[in-house]
């Protein structure tokens, strides 16, 4: 197991070079879910974004890629498929993940240089800022001995803040159901533990 404390932060995989940089990172991730191109051609994408010279055969580029995307995440994953959502996007939280850094970290995320263990550990470590009161939103389900108004409201902010456009047609149990069917890629977008850092529930989501 990597222990950044100690170790040097790895820049190839058996002998592979790899692209490291944060944004190389997060262009990876993009290409994963971009549902524009068929599985197959997301992977092969998302290989030749990772490596930087030489490209292993198939199955090791796939077992480095899993590595890559999981490494820097050392808590127990839970297998359940209900806890199988897709919190945060960096497209649209761009500016929520921008000012958290900004804030927190004193980082300029635009002209930052971090390699991408580092800036997942940050990210998953934000404390509680509009980016992570957002996510709580997303994951947030509906309780049932809340009333009526305050489970419009829920209903409400999680139209705004839904990744998929197509879901804000959907009532607040449909929008549930259908979180629950996202698959979440290499275990790594699993973000729930940023929902236990956000103690004021009821508080609404705002970009200071």
């Amino acid at each position: 197991m990597l222990n950044v404390l100690i170790d040097r932060l790895p820049d190839e995989w058996q002998g592979y070079k790899i692209d490291t940089d944060f944004k190389t990172g997060i262009q990876i991730m993009q290409c994963l879910q971009d549902e524009e191109f068929s599985e197959e051609e997301r992977m092969i994408r998302a290989i030749e974004l990772l490596f930087l010279d030489t490209i292993p055969e198939q199955q090791k580029a796939e077992e480095c890629l899993t590595w890559y995307m999981n490494e820097f995440n050392h808590d127990n994953k839970s297998k359940s498929k209900k806890d199988d959502v897709i919190a945060f996007d960096f497209d649209i939280d761009q500016w929520r993940i921008y000012s958290a850094f900004r804030r927190q970290y004193q980082i300029n995320l635009n002209t930052a240089k971090l390699h991408w263990f580092e800036f997942m550990g940050l990210l998953m470590n934000l404390e509680e800022c509009s980016f992570t009161r957002v996510v709580d939103i997303r994951l947030r389900k509906q309780d049932p001995k809340a009333g009526r108004e305050e489970k419009q409201k829920l209903q409400e902010l999680k139209a705004v803040y839904v990744l998929n456009n197509r879901d804000n047609k959907l009532t607040a149990e449909e929008l549930e159901a259908e979180q629950r069917q996202l698959e979440i890629f290499n275990n790594f977008m699993k973000a729930g533990h940023l929902s236990e850092q956000v103690p004021n529930k009821s508080q609404e989501p705002n970009v200071e």
